[in-house]
């Protein structure tokens, strides 16, 4: 007898983080006999994966689940609701309140415990009302992900270390991923491996601060897939630029980037193995968050302004051409027009190739959630326009660099603005779209740019693959 496949619908919101998170879920629960769907309808399991990033992240995860639960009412009023589960940083951070101020959770997975949910998907199925597992640890194991079982088709994500011992003042990080832990280097080095040998030609190295691997001194294993030994130690402790070295000279990899950097761990030894590396791409994403030294000490970010410049001239100074990217919040606590005007400084001189900008609200836990919130919503705005102006101007000279240039792109699907167009990434992380058969997705192509649009870059295929 044929036994019916279990349906699990996940749904995906923030980081890179948790986009490698619900792959893992997915990959978890298909040897438990659930299998993905696109269809929260005919879901049996629906999970949301969660962010803290944006405001009222929390409200908005019951408001999702009341609209799905409400659907399914309306379509098929007499079928048994599904089993709704929240994961992530909104699943971490609020806890057993989820079950309190909504009766259809009933599953609550915090950021360490992805590698649980089997069992905990058991408990409920055994007839428990509902299972919860929020503990945070520093000897947290990493769940091994298989290269064959990866939801993302061409690009693969690689978790180096996860969590953060910085504490900045309005971030939530800490209290929801807990404290700095690293993978050995050898599990990393062996995972490339195998998404090279699977046919990937980009993966990302993630972790909320990448440049502190190694630091805390711990290194963790993964969870090991039943019958599959763990690897060997390796080297024990050794740095950010070291393992980058490593997974540069052993992968395989055509394409390696990374992300995020902290400014104040970010250091010359890095640039010299990007240097030196030809598959290390030429992207660097460095938040600055402030051009204000009086903001950045209350935000405890521990460097200031002209430091980070410094970092930023090292970078311009060095061998190759990087893009780079970063974060600015708009309206902390008690920033004055003064302390905004810095930050327009630091944004013009930095240069930015792509910049995410965000108007300060609180989150819970956070020492800046008890400041007073000084500045009013409409300068918050007004500050936002400004910056996002003077960041649109800086941005289309940074992208005009571009034209008449042949570039490299990974083909990563059609265009959503065109059917006759393919789209995909640089090496520098910018967006390329140009005519081509659908049959170049997920080959490396060149292609020479004819026009630079204010988030992307348009231009004709001049080599069919490399």
């Amino acid at each position: 007898m044929i036994m019916t496949k279990k349906k699990l619908y996940l749904e995906t919101h923030g980081c890179q983080m948790n986009v490698h998170d619900s792959e893992k879920a997915i990959s978890i629960l298909a040897e438990s006999g659930y299998e993905a769907t696109a269809d929260p309808l005919d879901a049996d399991l629906v999970l949301l994966n969660t962010c803290m990033v944006r405001e009222k992240a929390a409200r908005k995860v019951y408001t999702r689940i009341a609209d799905i639960r409400n659907q399914l009412r309306e379509v098929t009023p007499t079928r048994q609701l599904p089993l709704f589960g929240v994961m992530g940083c909104v699943a971490q951070s609020e806890a057993e309140r989820l079950f309190e101020r909504s009766r259809d959770v009933r599953l609550v997975i915090g950021t360490q415990s992805v590698g649980r949910l089997p069992e905990l998907v058991g408990q409920i199925e055994s007839g428990f009302p509902r299972a919860i597992d929020v503990r945070l640890t520093r000897d947290a194991e990493f769940v091994d992900l298989d290269a064959g079982a990866r939801q993302t088709p061409h690009v693969a994500f690689v978790t180096i270390t996860e969590g953060c011992n910085k504490f900045c003042s309005f971030c939530i990080v800490p209290f929801t991923r807990g404290r700095e832990r690293s993978r050995r280097a050898d599990n990393i080095v062996e995972e490339t491996r195998a998404l090279a040998r699977e046919g990937y030609l980009e993966v990302h190295l993630l972790g909320q601060n990448v440049n502190s691997y190694g630091l805390s001194g711990r290194f963790h294993g993964s969870f090991p897939r039943e019958g599959t030994p763990l690897p060997a130690a390796g080297e024990g402790e050794i740095t950010f630029a070291r393992l980058l070295d490593r997974v540069a000279r052993e992968s395989g990899l055509p394409r390696i980037k990374y992300t995020t950097s902290y400014p104040r761990d970010f250091d010359e030894e890095v640039l010299r193995v990007m240097d030196s590396h030809e598959n290390l791409c030429e992207w660097i994403h460095l938040p600055a968050q402030s051009g204000s030294d009086r903001i950045l000490r209350a935000m405890r970010r521990g460097y200031t302004a002209r430091e980070y410049l410094a970092k930023i001239e090292a970078i311009r100074a060095s061998q190759r051409d990087y893009a780079i990217t970063g974060d600015i919040i708009v309206g902390f606590p008690g920033e004055t027009e003064e302390d905004f005007a810095r930050t327009l400084e630091l944004v013009a001189t930095t240069r930015y190739d792509g910049l995410y900008i965000f108007n300060y609200s609180p989150r819970p836990r956070t020492p800046a959630a008890a400041y007073e919130d000084s500045v009013p919503e409409p300068v918050k705005a007004e500050r936002f326009l400004r910056l996002q102006e003077l960041q649109r101007r800086v941005q289309k000279e940074r992208y005009e660099r571009y034209l008449d240039r042949t570039v490299e792109v990974l083909v990563e699907g059609r265009s959503a603005r065109s059917a006759a167009d393919l789209t995909g990434h640089t090496r520098t992380q910018k967006v390329v779209n140009f005519p081509g058969d659908p049959e170049l997705i997920g080959r490396l192509v060149r292609v020479r740019i004819t026009r630079a649009n204010p988030n992307s870059l348009y231009g004709t295929l001049i080599r069919e693959s490399l």
